[in-house]
């Protein structure tokens, strides 16, 4: 049986208001989450001014009353008119906890504390680990022949394998216990189970109850639709159909926890915090993300499309595959998994920490200068102030010495503004793009009104810090179309903020995965056109360097694929790619931002990873005068069979039974044509038999030694279907091998085709 429903003191994270603005003594961040939550819970509170002095050793008069509100006792006013240690007189400031502790019927068979030999407690000797140990111990109601009978070696021993010293680097039993370290065993032991099977944790005895396996998404502070005292949660799979109140507003840094929803005794019974639980947590800087698959900044993601998504700037959760376009690139995607490893959900949540107040706008009278000695970071490269524009966006980081620099910008119709267009806290571009609006971001609206074209400026954290009229500042609308459905479009912008809008064209579904300019038209609407993939700089693209030719290259940079002329581009990440350098003859485009640094690239097939490889096959339909035609694919997702179609202006070459690849992001169905449709066949490297496979990573042909690709099926001629390699190598014999390249020009086995 679990012993801990917590791994770390810190894991206990629930608070009313933060640490960091309550107690002006504490730096270290797991401190103050720590102190944050015995505050708030009336555990334990600070000494004054703002003060929690961490560093002061307590009193054993001191951890007895921290002891007696830990176990849920408030009201002790009963037990102060008499004596029971003669050094505790009724005068004493802890006499009511002190006797409290001893005869209250709800603490008296915990047997907490006991006085010395002569009679007297000692309540203001410096209490020592040995004792703190013990007191926690019998608080979870465990006694000596639970324990052992040597004092206080035993009592350390039991407490550190049960997890309540964890985080604290005390180990000699008479050495002092100081605030800090008090706190951080208080919660620990909170988090414990009691002693005895199903007995619950020492949790149960704060709250009325709990609601396991929750996630905190959103507060007010993050989401201007709540109530100060309302939070969203993930619960049960989904979100409530109305937010759950809390205790006032929950602290923002608490968004992400994953556990228990703790709801408190008092007043109406709302939920107080978040315990954590144990389970499996993972978080990704997001480069890019497409249909079947998210880049990150270590590794590519292919999550099942049914997988449950949030996206906090949405206020949405859908499977990942209707999701997948509000994921940006530089978004913090976390996943969350249950307690057997199952993915459960993932999430793109606000940042912990609002970079509202502390931007500011460069180049104005009113602008903030920034200290001597920081490093300036734009785009995710480190530039001096001369590279620094007017109407850039800085975000001052003390902690680490550092200016944040964002250049995002988006130009637009003001359509709406709630719940005053000259003073928002929610406004609308483009006729239904909403976005959140800061106090002090939105002072900057007093003199724009509705149907006025306006930029907003955005820091690197995703935030609007203020509005000026387009005149005076505009945007670079240019982006990559990533979904269509109907009229609906959502184009990620070069600069990396995304556009969930209504536009018009003469076919949206032609310009899926297309560059285009994103425009406004007199009457508001929005509407896209094409543009060609003309103009970037000059060289080699070093990776291990990190620029082409002379232009340095973001460590963020967004990259993408055109492994046809005219296809669809398709997203990759830069860890994709396996070679030390890119020719100049492969990069198709570039964009680079006001300081020179290249931000996007676009590139030609050099990963052969943005094809969909299958076998081929072609077909038409209705008579000659209006006839269909229809290429199509069969191949293998990681797991099963897939069959697509895709209609086509006219059918090439090479499609019926071949080994091919056709480009990722073409519109399969019916509803569109696909024009440039290209295809890539296949070449056949050679015949091989079982032995010749290197488990499921490469193969040995007559031309050398090839990779496989990642979880690649093969295909059953005679059955028509694929199946996995491992199955393949139980029951079949030959295996025909296909790649889309020479080996030593990078290219890997595509396809595999058995008999």
């Amino acid at each position: 049986m679990k012993k801990r429903l917590l791994s770390l003191c810190l894991a206990f994270l629930f608070a009313i208001t933060p640490a960091s603005a309550s107690f002006t003594d504490i730096t270290d961040s797991k401190l103050s989450q720590t102190v944050s939550v015995l505050d708030a819970l009336g555990i334990m509170q600070g000494v004054g001014g703002n003060r929690f002095d961490p560093n002061s050793a307590l009193t054993r008069a001191q951890f007895c009353k921290l002891a007696v509100t830990a176990l849920g006792v408030s009201d002790v006013s009963a037990y102060g008119s008499y004596t029971i240690f003669p050094d505790v007189k009724s005068s004493h400031w802890a006499a009511q906890y002190i006797n409290a502790a001893v005869r209250h019927p709800d603490l008296k068979e915990y047997s907490i504390i006991r006085g010395y030999a002569d009679g007297t407690f000692g309540p203001d000797k410096t209490v020592n680990f040995g004792e703190v140990c013990t007191m926690l111990l019998r608080m979870l109601g465990y006694t000596e022949a639970d324990i052992g009978p040597f004092w206080p070696a035993d009592y350390i021993a039991r407490a550190q394998s049960l997890g309540l010293t964890e985080n604290v680097s005390l180990t000699n039993a008479t050495a002092a216990v100081k605030r800090g370290d008090a706190a951080t065993l208080l919660l620990n032991t909170l988090g414990t189970e009691l002693k005895g099977d199903n007995s619950g944790m020492l949790l149960n005895k704060i709250s009325s109850s709990t609601i396991e396996n929750c996630i905190l998404l959103a507060t007010s502070e993050t989401d201007s639709s709540l109530a100060p005292n309302e939070a969203i949660f993930y619960e049960n799979g989904s979100l409530n159909e109305s937010p759950r109140k809390t205790a006032g507003t929950l602290d923002k840094s608490l968004i992400g926890v994953y556990g228990t929803i703790v709801i408190g005794k008092e007043g109406d019974k709302v939920a107080v915090g978040v315990v954590p639980n144990n389970n499996k947590i993972e978080s990704y800087t997001v480069t890019s993300a497409a249909a079947d698959s998210i880049s990150t900044s270590t590794q590519t993601l292919r999550p099942n499309r049914d997988t449950d998504l949030y996206v906090a700037r949405e206020k949405k959760l859908d499977k990942f595959s209707n999701m997948w376009a509000g994921i940006q690139h530089g978004d913090t995607l976390t996943l969350y998994y249950d307690e057997y490893g199952a993915l459960q959900l993932m999430a793109v949540l606000p940042s912990a920490t609002s970079s509202s107040d502390t931007s500011f706008v460069y180049g104005l009278a009113t602008s903030v200068n920034i200290p001597e000695g920081y490093q300036i970071i734009k785009n995710g490269a480190v530039i001096d102030r001369s590279r620094i524009k007017k109407y850039d966006v800085v975000t001052l980081d003390p902690a680490n010495r550092q200016a944040v620099v964002s250049d995002a910008k988006i130009s637009g119709c003001y359509t709406k503004g709630e719940p005053s267009f000259a003073y928002p806290q929610t406004v609308e571009l483009f006729g239904g793009q909403s976005y959140s609006i800061s106090d002090r971001a939105a002072a900057s609206f007093e003199d724009i009104k509705l149907k006025d074209y306006i930029t907003l400026l955005f820091s690197e954290a995703g935030d609007v810090i203020a509005a000026y009229p387009k005149n005076m500042v505009s945007a670079d609308m240019q982006g990559i179309v990533t979904a269509v459905d109907g009229k609906k479009v959502t184009v990620v912008l070069t600069n990396g903020l995304t556009l969930h809008i209504q536009a018009e064209a003469e076919s949206l579904d032609e310009l899926m995965g297309r560059l285009v300019s994103v425009g406004q038209s007199s009457n508001g609407s929005a509407y896209l056109t094409k543009r060609a993939l003309t103009g970037r700089v000059s060289g080699n693209w070093s990776i291990a360097d990190g620029k082409i030719g002379n232009s340095v290259v973001s460590p963020k940079v967004r990259i993408y694929e055109e492994v046809a002329p005219g296809a669809p581009l398709s997203a990759i990440a830069q860890s994709d790619i396996d070679l030390a350098s890119v020719s100049s003859s492969q990069i198709r485009y570039t964009v680079i931002d006001n300081a020179g640094t290249v931000t996007n690239i676009i590139l030609g097939d050099v990963t052969g990873d943005s094809w969909i490889y299958g076998i081929g096959s072609g077909s038409s339909r209705g008579e000659d005068d209006n006839k269909e035609y229809y290429a199509g694919i069969k191949y293998w997702d990681g797991s099963k069979t897939v069959s697509e179609e895709y209609r086509v202006d006219a059918l090439p070459g090479g499609l019926n039974g071949s080994a091919i690849g056709i480009p990722k992001g073409y519109k399969n169905g019916s509803s569109a044509v696909n024009r440039s449709f290209s295809t890539l066949p296949l070449k056949l490297v050679d015949t091989v038999s079982v032995s010749a496979f290197d488990g499921a990573t490469g193969v040995r042909t007559r031309d050398g030694y090839y990779n496989l690709t990642d979880d690649i099926g093969v295909y059953v001629s005679d059955r028509r279907e694929f199946i996995s390699l491992q199955n393949a190598k139980a029951n079949y014999t030959n295996f025909r091998l296909y790649a889309n390249k020479n080996a030593e020009d990078g290219g890997k086995i595509r396809m595999i085709i058995a008999s």
